[in-house]
């Protein structure tokens, strides 16, 4: 090697290491057990969601995920404890649809800001509603269901799992595509709501696949329409909305994965590499898809472009209906 070439090398590789130099470092996350608060108690939905999870990000994280169930106040005080921990990456949230789209527009005042306190990591899944019916009930379509609601001056009686739940306002939003009646029957949980349709009290329920589905397949209860935008594969028979004669229409709950605001984007960015790998599990597939949802994979930036959309969407739906909690 000549001397002019010797030096033009070693100037290219001062050049590399002095560039390297200045690029930001990984930050060593995770080195301590990572806390999931969880908006519901032991047991609940998204209990059953937060374990699934922990197993597989634990794998994925080298770190034990451990659950925090803080149940009550329609998982505002969840929120509410992550709003109030450090933004460094040790703090996550199971984060639903209502803490972070409904409860905006159903209560006056919040402790947490669902917009400001929060940052996105990804979503878990997304699953549609099924309107169930005792099987003596008439109607076995929507569009009967429809035609038959409107020749009663008060409308069917239909079991919610309590006022400003998800299901109250999916049924909002189908009363407002379908022109349906409905008079809607609040129950204290889905649990008891599911039991009063099974009875006969209530001939009417809407809510998630997990609680309907083994009861449909069981002959206890009939599945009149799916309000997602597909039909579910444990209910090949069962149509849509969309399909029913209201096309476009599309109504489905997600889950995802918070932290704090101000959490450094570096740790958020390898939060979400460690979800989607979590996901990717076969037995969190199987897990999501027995309970007629699927899993959803994106970036913090798209999970923040879902909310902000949803709270657009369904904000107006909720102030509309005049839904209000306080």
């Amino acid at each position: 090697m000549n001397r002019r070439s010797f030096v033009l090398r070693a100037s290219a590789v001062a050049a590399t290491l002095g560039s390297l130099s200045t690029q930001p470092r990984a930050l060593p996350y995770p080195t301590k057990p990572v806390h999931l608060l969880v908006g519901g108690g032991g047991g609940s939905y998204p209990d059953l969601v937060a374990r699934r999870v922990a197993e597989p990000l634990f794998r994925a994280m080298g770190q034990p995920v451990v659950i925090d169930n803080r149940p009550g106040a329609g998982g505002i005080l969840a929120m509410s404890s992550l709003g109030s921990s450090a933004p460094d990456g040790y703090t996550l949230a199971l984060a639903t649809m209502s803490q972070l789209v409904f409860n905006s527009f159903l209560f006056s005042k919040l402790p947490y800001d669902p917009v400001n306190d929060i940052a996105p990591v990804g979503t878990i899944f997304s699953g549609p509603m099924v309107v169930v019916a005792n099987p003596g009930f008439g109607p076995n379509s929507l569009s009967d269901l429809v035609e038959a609601s409107k020749k009663q001056a008060a409308g069917i009686n239909v079991a919610i799992p309590g006022n400003g739940s998800p299901p109250h306002i999916v049924l909002a939003m189908l009363m407002r595509a379908t022109g349906a009646r409905f008079n809607l029957i609040p129950f204290k949980t889905g649990p008891e709501a599911l039991v009063a349709v099974m009875s006969g009290e209530v001939p009417l329920f809407l809510d998630a696949p997990s609680i309907v589905v083994p009861n449909v397949l069981a002959g206890k209860i009939k599945a009149i329409t799916v309000t997602g935008s597909e039909r579910l594969a444990v209910l090949p028979a069962v149509a849509t909305v969309s399909e029913s004669g209201y096309p476009g229409f599309k109504a489905e709950a997600w889950m995802g994965l918070v932290t704090r605001a101000g959490t450094p984007q570096a740790i958020i960015d390898q939060l979400n590499l460690q979800l989607a790998r979590a996901l990717a599990a076969p037995e969190v597939h199987q897990f999501f898809e027995a309970a007629g949802s699927r899993v959803v994979t994106n970036s913090p930036e798209e999970f923040a472009s879902l909310i902000r959309d949803d709270r657009s969407r369904w904000g107006k739906i909720i102030e509309d209906a005049g839904i209000k909690l306080e």
